[in-house]
Parts: structure tokens; C-alpha cells; sequence
């Protein structure tokens, strides 16, 4: 299969915290799917939630299995998700566990991940962490459902990176439009959830609060939003997040009229504003493309704010030939 540049269409799942029309107004989001308040756009969960690769007639976990050259990846799936997020309530209370629970519960891996916020109102907030001291107080304050002392939250800053270890109590606001990177994982414990009622069962949705007393990080720590320099570079303005082998790789490239990036693996590129090219292939806002691992260099044009999620192999080769 030759190697290309292919876009990835996003795939969508009703919330419900439910979403306003920014998704489909501003990123071109056009589903039946209701309320819309997240987008996969990258996601291959065979059987479950997968995105379509259209040029080439398949879903991404499919072409991660059949053209493994495209990737060079040492992991079974695809390594890394990313979602944008526009809720018009708050998330539930919730952590993912670490990798060993993750096997236990259900077979899995655990979901570190984590967000920049690309817009919020003057009031945003995210819940992130928690005040108990050991689990005893944990266990009191959630029991007689006293949020005000337990949960902990900050308050919300344009352009703020923060990393969620496992174990991190935590929940996006109303009205935070969010980037998210993590694992390609699907395991969610939820703490509360405000005794909402989904409309399609009737009832509230599970929580598993014993889950959750042991897996939450006690005591806790203080983890605030942080705000990366960017550089200029080959006529980009490049913001390196994060590259940690084995887990994620998140960069931003902000380009005003041209120009070039160099990447040495696979990546999947995310356009959050603007529209433009990418070797010639057209891309707007919402729209996620993937670039094979070897491209070289990427020839950028237009306005275009691009988030750039990639993986690195935990063991290069060389390490393994040592």
C-alpha cells in the first residue's frame, strides 16, 4: 500500500453533558449524533469506536493492522487518541486508572492523557484533584456528598497545557472547548455524576466509587496549568508539549503563510483553526490528517493552527541491538 497522506474522518458518540453548535458551526462537524459534545478524531477501537480512513476504504485500526510500515510502531493497536471536547455541563467526576488495574477490570491498558484548552469563558473551570489528606477523608466527604471540601478546581487558561497522571481526579467544565491527547484506552471511573439522568435508560449512569477510592492518588498533588514557550521555526511557530517514549507526543504548529516541518515518525495532524495545505492536501478547521512514518519534510501553507500527536517507540532499535 503506498504511503500517503489520507485524512481521518472523526468519529462521533452522543453525550450526555450534551454541546452547543461551535463543533458543527466552527469545526464542521456535521452529524445526526445528539447532544454533540465530543469528537474523536483520532480513535481505533476495532469493534467499538473507530474512524474511518475514506481514500482508502477502511477504518484506522484496520489500516494500523495491514500496513504496519505506515506507523513503525511496536504496540498491538494504535498507541494514541485524540478527542476535542465542547460541553455545555460539567464532565463527571472521574479518573483512569494505572495499567495493572486497567488489566484487571477489563483486559486493558490504563489512559494517561492530557489537555490544552483551547477556549473558555471567563469563568471556566476544570475539577483537578482533590483536598482529603488519606483515604478515610476521602471516603467521609464522598460518602456524605461533600463536594465543596473534597474536589478541588482551577480555574481555566487559554493556551494551558496539563498532564493527567493515572490516579488524577478530574473533569472538564462547562464550556472549556479542550484538545485532548491520551492512550488509545477506554476505561473511565466515575466518581460523581450528579445524579443526571441518561434519557436512553432512564436511569443515572454507573459510578464506581470503591473503584475509585483505590486507585485515586492520596495524598494528593498540586498539578496547575502551564504555559510552554513556542519557537520559530522553518517559518512555523512550534510549541513542543510533550515526548515520552511509550506514551505520547504533542506538539503545535502555528503557521501565518508558509512553512516547513520535519517529523521522525507517524503522526496525526489536527487543525484547531484556519485552513491551508499540508503537501499539498487541503485541510480546515476540524479536520485531523495522518502522515506516514518517512514522509520528511511537510511543505505547510495558509493560516492553519495544527496540533501535531505522534508516538515514540519505548525501545528504538538501537536499544534493542545493544
Amino acid at each position: 500500500m503506498k504511503k500517503q497522506i489520507v485524512k481521518i474522518n472523526p468519529y462521533y458518540e452522543p453525550r450526555l453533558w450534551g454541546g452547543g453548535d461551535r463543533l458543527e458551526k466552527e469545526f464542521h462537524y456535521h452529524t445526526d449524533v445528539r447532544p454533540l459534545g465530543e469528537v474523536y478524531n483520532v480513535v481505533a477501537l476495532a469493534g467499538r469506536a473507530d474512524c474511518e480512513v475514506p481514500a482508502l476504504g477502511m477504518t484506522l485500526s484496520q489500516l494500523y493492522e495491514a500496513a504496519p510500515e505506515w506507523f513503525e510502531c511496536e504496540t498491538e493497536e494504535l498507541p494514541v487518541r485524540v478527542n476535542i471536547l465542547d460541553p455545555m455541563d460539567d464532565l463527571s467526576i472521574q479518573l483512569h486508572p494505572d495499567d495493572a488495574f486497567a488489566k484487571s477490570w477489563n483486559g486493558g491498558r490504563g489512559k494517561p492523557e492530557a489537555w490544552v484548552i483551547l477556549d473558555a469563558p471567563e469563568d471556566g473551570r476544570i475539577e483537578f484533584g482533590h483536598h482529603a489528606k488519606n483515604r478515610e477523608e476521602f471516603e467521609t466527604w464522598t460518602e456524605n456528598r461533600e463536594w465543596d471540601k473534597l474536589l478541588r478546581y482551577l480555574h481555566t487558561t487559554v493556551d494551558g497545557f496539563i498532564d493527567i497522571h493515572a490516579g488524577t481526579l478530574h473533569a472538564i467544565g462547562k464550556g472549556v472547548l479542550t484538545y485532548n491527547i491520551s492512550r488509545n484506552a477506554d476505561l473511565t471511573l466515575r466518581l460523581y455524576d450528579y445524579d443526571r439522568i441518561d434519557p436512553d435508560t432512564g436511569t443515572t449512569r454507573p459510578i464506581q466509587p470503591e473503584a475509585v477510592y483505590e486507585n485515586v492518588n492520596l495524598p494528593d498533588r498540586l498539578i496547575e496549568f502551564q504555559m510552554y514557550p513556542a519557537a520559530t521555526e522553518h517559518g512555523l511557530k512550534v510549541t513542543r508539549y510533550w515526548d515520552e517514549p511509550g506514551l505520547y507526543t504533542l506538539s503545535r504548529l502555528q503557521c501565518a503563510d508558509k512553512g516547513r516541518f520535519l517529523h521522525d515518525r507517524f503522526c496525526f495532524l489536527t487543525a484547531v483553526k484556519g485552513e491551508g495545505t499540508i503537501n499539498g492536501v487541503r485541510i480546515r478547521q476540524g479536520e485531523t490528517v495522518l502522515v506516514p512514518a518517512g514522509t520528511g519534510w511537510l511543505d505547510i501553507e495558509g493560516s492553519l493552527d495544527l496540533f501535531l500527536a505522534s508516538y515514540r517507540n519505548e525501545h528504538s532499535p538501537r536499544e534493542e541491538e545493544n
